[in-house]
């Protein structure tokens, strides 16, 4: 179907700001709403999207995908049906990414799973998401591993209810505490919850999406100072090698997987088909006794529900 309003989560700034820039340039593409945590920052990016594209037609949704109390008052705001969802939203979790929220799970968990998947749940219950819309989830190369910049696949084993759910509450993660491990198996849960949701809907579109070693993001922005200064130089190293790309590019992935749903089929994850950068292939190759996997597949997608208002 035609995607003519669209809606980002973490749209002012890094990947979910150019999105919003390239999607506003497209044909048939008709309103973009900006679904920002801050208020003060969206209206800057708004004006910023305005002058970039000449266009009006970008609208604000205040929402902290970190608060599931935010995420049903923003889906009650929202005034208009929207044919896609860019749940762009996420990152590093701050400083301190495994504490616990009072819904009982990891900060970084909240932000990155939780709260998208509610804001999802919320939309499609309301019919506010259009029959025959498309659901993207953002991951990471981390939640398969990466072995270009010596991140190791997470440390799933079977992708049982019992393991998802220690990584949910971070049991898993008591005596691990490797940032790559626990972000990584926070996005691989993600991804695969939209795998579950493409066979449990299928008059609905859900599909992951990769950007890939994207220099420029703002993924990195709320970790700590001397872990960012180690991301962003490693980023601007590959890019040099040519083993990492701008965030343009990175975002021009959303643009390209979103708005052909021929060329990419929901309930797959997209991203690169070898090392962190260029062509978009299946990511099932990377790990295929885990995202290959229906059980932990549905798995995931039941755990994660369990933390969530009935």
């Amino acid at each position: 179907m035609t995607c003519s309003t669209i809606l980002i989560t973490g749209a002012n700034s890094g990947l979910g700001f150019d999105a919003a820039r390239q999607f506003a340039l497209q044909s048939g593409v008709s309103k973009i709403i900006l679904a920002c945590r801050d208020e003060h920052r969206a209206k800057q990016a708004m004006m910023q999207l305005e002058a970039l594209t000449g266009k009006k037609i970008f609208e604000i949704l205040i929402v902290d995908v970190g608060n599931l109390d935010s995420c049903r008052k923003a889906a009650n705001k929202l005034s208009t049906k929207v044919d896609a969802i860019v749940l762009n939203a996420g990152g590093g979790g701050g400083t301190a990414p495994t504490k616990l929220t009072k819904d009982g799970v990891m900060f970084i968990f909240a932000v990155n799973v939780l709260g998208h998947v509610y804001f999802t749940d919320l939309l499609m219950n309301s019919g506010k998401l259009s029959k025959g819309g498309s659901v993207m989830y953002v991951a990471s190369f981390a939640a398969r591993g990466a072995s270009e910049v010596g991140s190791a696949k997470p440390p799933i084993t079977i992708g049982s209810v019992e393991e998802w759910t220690t990584v949910v509450n971070g049991a898993k993660f008591a005596k691990n505490k490797t940032y790559t491990d626990i972000y990584g198996s926070v996005k691989l849960m993600g991804a695969l919850w939209t795998m579950s949701m493409a066979r449990k809907h299928p008059d609905m579109r859900f599909i992951t999406v990769d950007p890939g070693m994207a220099r420029g993001t703002s993924g990195a922005a709320t970790l700590p100072w001397h872990q960012r200064w180690v991301m962003n130089t490693a980023m601007w190293v590959m890019e040099l090698l040519g083993k990492a790309h701008s965030v343009d590019v990175g975002a021009k992935r959303y643009v390209d997987v979103l708005l052909n749903d021929q060329g990419f089929e929901s309930g797959i994850w997209w991203g690169s088909k070898k090392g962190l950068t260029g062509e978009l292939a299946n990511q099932l190759e990377h790990w295929p006794e885990i995202i290959g996997n229906q059980s932990a597949q549905n798995n995931a997608n039941t755990v994660i529900h369990d933390f969530l208002p009935e």
